[in-house]
């Protein structure tokens, strides 16, 4: 079920004179074919697209594709109402949606569509600006470990965030307003790993424990 604004069609498509608010809530299959009687297993929001992960492992994208968030063109004059991500090595286990872009979990490796505005797809920090900074095609992010496969992500407003199956968390993309953990306050920042212990030492000083930590991180 879904509402809330849809003027991008970020709840699907708005057709016989469905307004651009949605107010009370509106099962998405009775009015997107695409998902009648589709299990589902995930779903986010970016600011103006959604993001579905259906239960045999595609993904389904709904509203604005102009940085490519959808996985489409952004040259495309009339986007799909409802399209499926191409061009992804496997089946996705996870997803996230940020503002206008998405990470996707394949393998236990991180792919990412949309604006790269700020290296929060690349992970490679922030791209020249002569540089087209959208990215349709999903783009594997590096920094990664390899032996350590991902198993959730989640994407802030132009930030990207990653936690692997034995608990560590990397972070990626805008850091100005400190959203990396690293102080130089970085526009973009490249993929980087955050120190679970020296964050639980902080946070103890905060509040003058004198336990020792037990660092423990879900993102």
């Amino acid at each position: 079920y879904a509402w809330g604004c849809n003027e991008q069609g970020q709840l699907g498509p708005r057709l016989d004179g469905r307004e651009a608010q949605i107010k009370s809530p509106v099962r998405l299959g009775d009015v997107v074919p695409e998902l009648t009687g589709v299990p589902i297993s995930d779903f986010d929001g970016g600011y103006g697209h959604s993001v579905i992960l259906l239960g045999d492992g595609r993904i389904l994208t709904m509203g604005n594709h102009s940085e490519g968030q959808r996985g489409l063109d952004p040259e495309l004059d009339e986007a799909p109402f409802v399209s499926e991500v191409s061009g992804l090595p496997g089946l996705a286990e996870a997803i996230a949606a940020g503002n206008h872009h998405t990470l996707i979990v394949v393998g236990g490796r991180v792919f990412a569509v949309g604006s790269d505005e700020f290296g929060q797809v690349g992970g490679r920090g922030e791209p020249p600006e002569e540089h087209d900074q959208r990215r349709w095609q999903p783009q594997l992010v590096e920094g990664l470990p390899p032996d350590d496969p991902v198993v959730r992500v989640s994407a802030g407003i132009c930030h990207s965030a990653a936690q692997t199956a034995s608990g560590r968390v990397f972070l990626w993309g805008c850091g100005s307003n400190g959203q990396l953990g690293d102080f130089s306050l970085p526009a973009g920042g490249a993929t980087r790993e955050v120190d679970l212990n020296a964050i639980a030492q902080q946070c103890r000083a905060a509040i003058g424990a004198t336990a020792d930590p037990t660092p423990a991180a879900r993102i």
